[in-house]
């Protein structure tokens, strides 16, 4: 029996929040679009970040994911610093799609790049809450937790 292309996302979804119940632990996705050396540079760091929150747990593909923070950096043309937007969204179980829930845009230089990932992971979580919060009642309501 073929699936339709929405439920595989949706079963990650489930599983991933039904295998970090305990640990309140929310499978994130950081896609990056950062091709300045200072951008790259953060982007890493973001990441490394999320590896070692006690809210999120990294995960490589969005079809592993609930929640999705998407970085995109530019050059600021002096190399000094790079301009950024992050975009955060959750998945949608009930209708199979990514909701948009808050963005930041920014300036980062070279000599603040750990305080920014540190700050981009912190308004991550934040902006997680209602999700969070959203797919524990889902999924138990579900009978899957």
């Amino acid at each position: 029996m073929r699936t339709k292309h929405w439920a595989a996302p949706l079963v990650a979804a489930a599983t991933a929040l039904m295998c970090h119940a305990a640990q309140a632990q929310m499978h994130m996705v950081v896609e990056a679009t950062a091709k300045d050396v200072i951008g790259s540079r953060l982007a890493f760091a973001v990441k490394e970040r999320v590896r070692t929150s006690a809210g999120f747990k990294l995960v490589g593909t969005r079809e592993d994911a609930l929640f999705r923070m998407s970085l995109v950096t530019l050059d600021d043309k002096g190399g000094y610093f790079t301009v950024y937007s992050a975009v955060f969204s959750a998945w949608q179980p009930q209708t199979g799609t990514w909701t948009y829930l808050d963005n930041l845009v920014g300036t980062c230089g070279t000599s603040r790049i750990a305080e920014c990932a540190d700050s981009l992971v912190a308004s991550a979580d934040q902006v997680a809450e209602e999700p969070r919060a959203f797919y524990r009642a889902y999924f138990s309501k579900e009978g899957r937790r």
